[in-house]
């Protein structure tokens, strides 16, 4: 069985892009959905709401992250 050697900027590149993509999703979460939900002045309930559509969001966004990784070639080192 060939192993590959995983490049420790694949490592650093994909935690810096999924953390890029993490902020931009709260950021339209939290900019985005208040005036079209009714919560302007955000209250516990309405960050309760933000917070869960905020996750899962995310959920759906590192899943897609993951995939598209996992098809990437970059920072792969195939050993022979």
């Amino acid at each position: 069985m060939n192993k590959v050697t995983i490049n420790r900027r694949r490592h650093i590149f994909k935690a810096v892009t999924w953390n890029l993509l993490a902020m931009t999703t709260t950021y339209l979460v939290l900019t985005i959905l208040p005036p079209y939900c009714g919560l302007e002045g955000i209250s516990k309930e309405g960050a309760g709401f933000l917070t869960i559509v905020d996750r899962a969001i995310k959920l759906l966004f590192y899943y897609g992250h993951e995939r598209a990784w996992f098809a990437s070639n970059f920072g792969v080192i195939k050993n022979r």
